[in-house]
């Protein structure tokens, strides 16, 4: 008998992985890139909040999936493995922010959960940043101006 390429995919994850994880993975598989919250996850799929986010840190660390932390319990899933050789590519899938730096005429990327860095690269209060990018101070907008949000696509 010769097993599929999804089925021998499936078979090494759970190898590398365990049960646990490899349900998790699948789990996530079926629901796709988005933007979740752990919580109300956790209730649909009858599963202990703790222990999926331990599953999730796994997963993680394992390179089977990418995600970012938001506040209160929710994740931004971005990348989730396709097969053996499949790997992230943080230029092109992860969610970032953009922005249009009206001084020097050109465009500007923050990765999601980067922005105290890019801010305090460029000479920015990071809280002023936040705040901007979430569109509650202007302080910011003589000099740019927002052109993606990274969650306008979960």
């Amino acid at each position: 008998m010769k097993l599929s390429n999804k089925l021998t995919f499936y078979k090494e994850v759970r190898k590398d992985n365990g049960l646990v994880d490899t349900l998790n993975f699948l789990f996530l598989r079926e629901l796709g890139l988005g933007r979740y919250k752990l919580p109300e996850l956790c209730k649909h799929l009858e599963l202990t909040h703790t222990n999926f986010n331990a599953s999730l840190l796994r997963l993680k660390k394992n390179n089977m999936i990418e995600y970012i932390g938001l506040k209160a319990g929710g994740i931004v899933l971005w990348w989730i493995k396709k097969d053996k050789d499949d790997k992230p590519n943080y230029e092109i899938d992860a969610p970032r922010w953009i922005i249009y730096d009206k001084d020097k005429k050109n465009y500007e990327s923050i990765l999601l959960g980067k922005e105290e860095i890019w801010a305090l690269n460029n000479n920015i209060n990071p809280s002023t940043l936040k705040l901007f990018l979430l569109g509650r101070t202007k302080l910011l907008a003589e000099k740019y101006s927002l052109t993606q949000d990274p969650l306008q696509n979960f």
